[in-house]
């Protein structure tokens, strides 16, 4: 009976989960005139991509689309050279470990509203607001997402044995060729869902892109815009559009979070 009961749960479970990506789907692949329709039908009638044609003829949806995906990937980048030596020199200073804990803890608790004002001002004047790749966009995004690279950068860097570097030490290695050869090696897989979980922020964030990108604008703002005026079918297709990279990373990280590799950032 109590098995019984935990399948009926976690079944429930699911489909309160999938629920949502199913009812987003439906809506993008099927006329918008269903999306509006009363009583509304839980399967699609009819199968079609007008949704998509149709918001790419409103908006530049390619290059939106284009620009989201660089903007998450250069935050990446940024984030990691930012978020790996941080994560080096705290490995060996407790007190510098809580310094750095108690600053991004600030930054990140701070409203996105509360530091777009500032930013923007400084942006326009460094050439940065609104530029047509999102550099800016991606200084914004490097503030909301290194806490969460250098939690999970550094649960993968301690969790590194300290025997092993000491080994190839005593053999003659330097220190930079214990980072490179053996440190940095042995924790990829912690780097690598830091990366991944990076990109995954950085792809969704919407404060940022609202307010630092009026004209130039990646894809969650215009999700916004298309729920705001009444277009349930063209927002369900750019959601869609938004959900691909989220599921291939749900994808790719399971195995981590199945293994334990993010257990060190809860640290």
């Amino acid at each position: 009976m109590r098995r019984v009961f935990l399948l009926g749960a976690a079944v429930a479970v699911a489909l309160f989960d999938v629920m949502p990506l199913f009812l987003v789907l439906k809506q993008a692949f099927t006329p918008e005139r269903e999306s509006l329709a009363w009583p509304p039908a839980w399967l699609p009638g009819r199968v079609t991509l007008a949704n998509f044609r149709s918001a790419a003829a409103v908006v530049d949806l390619l290059p939106a689309l284009g620009r989201s995906a660089g903007v998450a990937a250069f935050t990446v980048v940024v984030t990691l050279a930012l978020a790996v030596p941080a994560a080096l020199a705290t490995r060996r200073s407790a007190r510098a470990d809580r310094a750095l804990d108690g600053v991004l803890v600030l930054v990140r608790v701070l409203p996105s509203i509360a530091l777009a004002v500032p930013l923007a001002v400084l942006f326009v004047h460094a050439g940065l607001y609104n530029h047509p790749a999102g550099l800016g966009l991606v200084a914004a995004h490097a503030l909301v997402t290194l806490p969460l690279g250098y939690l999970v950068a550094r649960g993968g860097i301690r969790a590194v044995p300290r025997d092993v570097e000491d080994a190839a030490r005593l053999d003659g290695a330097s220190a930079a060729r214990v980072l490179r050869h053996v440190t940095l090696p042995l924790a990829r897989p912690a780097l690598g869902a830091a990366a991944l979980l990076v990109f995954l922020v950085s792809w969704d964030e919407f404060a940022y892109a609202l307010l630092l990108q009026v004209t130039n604008r990646p894809l969650p703002p215009l999700l916004y815009y298309f729920t705001a005026f009444g277009h349930p079918g063209l927002a369900s297709a750019v959601a869609a559009l938004m959900l691909v990279p989220a599921l291939v990373i749900v994808l790719v990280l399971e195995p981590s979070l199945r293994g334990g590799v993010l257990s060190g950032s809860a640290r």
